[in-house]
């Protein structure tokens, strides 16, 4: 079996990832629907500012201040600040990441509410167990259904740019 030239493998994974249709897209996102970026978008933004922001910076205050009043010693063999710094970029980590984990579910409950029919929420339904038909893009049974979606979404998307009414 013979490697894929440079150019097939721009068509099959473009620029941004890899386009289910075979053809080179603009966007990683070119199976979903709008309002499903839409909702990504919104659960992105979300789970930053009311999540994650607050909760990287109470870790980081909360390390700063228990290293202030001696709770967290520093060892020896590391200069003070640096591990002073450390600290508190670490605990400023797992608090970002904390944030992150902690809106999955508010975020998943964002898709079945306002985008029930769409491939996110059937993948959700899915995994939740409501759902027991497979049909995600990671189970290899489902992968030509996922490749026929996604070109029957690239047409309409064509379609509707060439005939807009």
């Amino acid at each position: 079996m013979r490697g894929l030239t440079k150019e097939e493998q721009d068509q099959l994974w473009g620029k941004k990832g890899v386009s289910l249709s075979g053809t080179k897209s603009a966007d990683k996102y070119s199976v979903l629907d709008p309002e499903e970026r839409i909702i990504i978008s919104e659960c992105q933004d979300e789970a930053f500012w009311y999540r994650s922001l607050p909760l990287s910076l109470s870790f980081a205050l909360g390390t700063f201040v228990l290293n202030q009043k001696g709770f967290l010693p520093t060892p020896s063999l590391v200069p003070n600040n640096i591990t002073k710094v450390g600290m508190i970029l670490g605990a400023s980590f797992v608090g970002f990441g904390t944030g992150q984990f902690s809106y999955a579910n508010v975020c998943a409950d964002k898709f079945l509410s306002r985008y029930p029919e769409g491939v996110v929420a059937t993948d959700i339904r899915m995994k939740r167990g409501i759902q027991t038909v497979p049909y995600s893009i990671f189970s290899p049974i489902n992968q030509q259904t996922w490749r026929q979606l996604a070109q029957m979404r690239e047409r309409s998307r064509i379609r509707d740019s060439i005939d807009p009414g």
